[in-house]
Order: C-alpha cells, then structure tokens, then sequence
C-alpha cells in the first residue's frame, strides 16, 4: 500500500507505484511525499519536489517621478520558474549600464537607475522579462516632476 501526502496536506491513496498529475499547475509545485507501508516492516518514507515550470509575467511594473539633477529608478518584477532574465529598453534601442544609467537585475526583480536625470531621461521606458518559456513586457514612465516646464529646486 502506498500512501502519496501533498505537503500541503492532500493526501492519496493507491495501489500505484506513482502519482500521475494530469494538467499541472504553478501552483501544484511543491514537496511531495511517498510512504510505502506493509504489515512485515516500518514504512519507508521519500520527499521529492516538484517544479513546474512556466514563461514571465510581468507583476510589477512601478513607474517614478524625478526633478532634473536626482538620481531614480525604475522597477520592474516577474514570476517565472526558470528565474527570468531582464532588459530594458527606450524608444526600442536596448539600454546597457553606462552613461548615467545602471541596470541591476536580482532574482525576479530589475531596476534602471538614473544617476543625474536630465531633460533627455523623461519618457516611456520598456521592461522585457525572458525565458526558455517566453517573454512578457510593461511600459514604464520616467515623469518630470515639474510637468513640462521644469522648475529649478531651491537650494
């Protein structure tokens, strides 16, 4: 007799040497347990964990608002499994860290930074978050802080 524990508490029972998951979902992902038991001996009991793999969304995408001179970053997120990989990219040129502008990609999340926002920075900026699954993509926006006439900050 095999009893197959979901450790999330599901429980299964059978006669089978297996578990067959029939439409897996992300959400299905996890640690799963096999006991096999008999009268003769103690259980003997084996976790694996399941992956489920699937492309990026885009889960956040948080635009900002700078005044000339300050430095600012943009933010972009993704779910995926494998982690996904980030670029950005303005008027559809790639961005690359240099001239002011720094890219740092961790785990499922991407900034841009500005190190000195200039007039020339202010505009629609594009997130592409890839894997071996697909591409998902978000618009963000780079916002004068003083609308379209900038405004020199006091010192």
């Amino acid at each position: 007799m095999f009893d197959l524990l979901y450790l999330t508490g599901r429980e299964f029972e059978g006669e089978e040497e297996f578990l067959e998951i029939l439409g897996i979902t992300r959400e299905q992902s996890g640690k799963y347990e096999c006991k096999a038991a008999n009268e003769v001996s103690t259980a003997d009991v084996k976790q694996v964990r399941v992956t489920v793999n699937y492309p990026p969304t885009i889960t956040e995408s948080k635009s900002n608002v700078s005044a000339t001179g300050r430095p600012v970053s943009l933010k972009c997120a993704a779910s995926a499994v494998p982690t996904p990989d980030f670029e950005w990219y303005r008027d559809d040129t790639r961005i690359n860290s240099a001239n002011g502008l720094e890219i740092k990609s961790i785990g499922s999340q991407s900034f841009l930074t500005v190190t000195n926002v200039t007039e020339e920075h202010y505009g629609n900026y594009t997130c592409v978050a890839t894997n071996k699954l697909g591409i998902s993509n978000a618009s963000l926006f780079l916002y004068s802080k003083y609308g379209s006439g900038e405004k020199k900050i006091p010192e």
